[in-house]
This record gives C-alpha cells, structure tokens and sequence, in this order.
C-alpha cells in the first residue's frame, strides 16, 4: 500500500482521471497531439491518464519512469530480500502452527492456499478444509489427542522467485487420557508468495523414529 501510494503522489503532480478500460499489462506513452503527451500506467485494479505539455514536464516525466520502474508495471510490491523473504516464510510456519494449537480457524484459513495438499508423519492426505477441521476445537467428550504445544527449530528456508521451500523439526506435545507425549517430526512446507503474503500450498511430515533401547 505504502508503495502505491508513494506511485499515486507522484501521478497526482499531473492533472490525470481515471481510465477504467486501461489493459492491467501496459505500460505505454501516446502521442495525444503536437502539444502534449498522455501516460497511461497500468495497475492491477485501474489505470491513470496524465496530461500536461511537452515543453515543461520533462523532469516529472523523468520522475514517473523512475517510479514506474521501482515499482513494476503489474503494480506488485518490491521484490523482498532473500533473508527477508526467509523471515515471512519462517513467521507464517510459526503462525500457522500458533493458530492451529488455539483454534484460530480464520488464521489458518488465511495461511493456507485454497489448493493446498498436506501429507502428515501417518501418510494420510489432507486438504485445505480437511485442515480447518482438525483446527477446530476438540468435542467436550472427545478421545482423541490433544496438542498442547509445537516446538519448532532447525529452519532452512530456500527461495526460488516467489515460491519458498521450508524444512524444520517440530516436536509436538499431545495429552491423552491425562497422559503427555511427544513426537517429533521433520517436516516440510511449499510456500507460495501472491501480492500481500506466503501461503502454504503443500506440507509433507516424516516421523523421527527413536533408535531402539539395548
């Protein structure tokens, strides 16, 4: 947001109005007459026509490109940083797992992508409302596990473009019949980034197998 209204503050030193049939993949400079220029700058939801005279807006054109070019003409966010796009993947696996323990059905529902395919540490497939279910909380005479808690360490985020590759351990606290285990897991998550987050698009978890006491 912060970044098109920075676009929008420059447009605004044009006299423009908007022009709703502008295609969304454009970026183009028309001769509108021997005295002036029209600038059409494509977003994704509308475009801008800006008109003034040749002879004195040369500097303010100069302007324009440069935040045409900083922002892209798809109107999409500066491309973040590797370590930055390494911190959002590894905030939403935490927030993901945050919501999940406390039920938090709409936060879930907003991390993962509406095709999203999970296979767990047993090796059964889940989807993106099989997900939302098992996020809600459990039934008053339900007997199945509770998770109390996840610990997740040993991230290694790698970033292709605007998909992201996550791998962890999460070690996951359950309570059952008012005893508590723990089983730990190395999983991993597929991140795909659109123009405001990542979202999950695919999760496989392995159980880690204790080595057998003597």
């Amino acid at each position: 947001m912060r970044a098109r209204e920075a676009i929008e503050s420059s447009l605004s030193k044009f006299r423009h109005d908007p022009i709703p049939s502008c295609g969304r993949d454009q970026c183009q400079v028309h001769p509108h007459s021997n005295q002036s220029l029209v600038v059409k700058v494509a977003f994704p939801y509308k475009c801008y026509r800006a008109k003034t005279e040749i002879g004195t807006t040369m500097n303010k054109m100069d302007t324009l490109a440069c935040c045409i070019a900083f922002l892209g003409c798809s109107g999409n966010a500066i491309a973040l940083t590797g370590e930055e796009a390494k911190a959002h993947v590894i905030a939403q696996e935490k927030a993901w797992s945050d919501a999940v323990i406390h039920h938090d059905i709409a936060k879930v529902a907003s991390i993962l992508a509406d095709d999203f395919i999970g296979i767990d540490g047993r090796g059964f497939v889940t989807d993106k409302a099989a997900e939302l279910k098992e996020a809600e909380p459990p039934a008053a005479d339900s007997t199945a596990p509770l998770l109390l808690k996840e610990d997740l360490s040993d991230f290694t985020a790698r970033i292709y473009g605007n998909t992201a590759v996550l791998n962890l351990t999460n070690t996951a606290h359950f309570s059952s019949k008012g005893k508590e285990t723990t089983v730990k897991y190395r999983r991993t998550t597929v991140w795909v980034r659109d123009s405001d987050s990542w979202h999950c698009v695919s999760f496989h978890g392995s159980r880690v197998l204790e080595p057998p006491k003597n």
